[in-house]
């Protein structure tokens, strides 16, 4: 079994594509969307996005409590992946901003894109 590694940072959600054009763009793009989006901001499902509990505890905190929420969020969410791992950029300018960027590594099977299209 072959397995496809990628890292996903984000996404500008005014960039969101209501159609994918196949299967591993849409399990990317929910994996972006999820990382992208604050907790309860999503009218149907609240639970969906990232809880901004830790917004006034230390970096390192943040960092420990954002991936502890990523590690249980994204399997739920996203079934086709494997989580490999969950480190954060290096920005100064977003960090005295106070703005924590994960960089998500997961693999996806084959069997999750061996259906896409010619």
């Amino acid at each position: 079994m072959n397995e496809n590694i990628f890292v996903i940072m984000g996404l500008d959600t005014r960039k969101v594509n209501l159609f994918p054009a196949n299967q591993l763009e849409e399990i990317l793009q929910n994996v972006a969307v999820l990382i992208t989006t604050v907790q309860g901001t999503v009218p149907l499902d609240r639970r969906i996005g990232v809880p901004i509990t830790f917004i006034d505890e230390p970096l390192q905190a943040g960092m420990i409590e954002l991936t502890a929420f990523l590690l249980h969020a994204i399997p739920e969410y996203e079934p086709r992946v494997i989580v490999q791992d969950i480190d954060f950029i290096q920005d100064v300018d977003a960090a005295l901003d106070g703005k924590l960027i994960p960089s998500v590594k997961v693999v996806i099977p084959d069997e999750f894109l061996a259906r896409q299209p010619a």
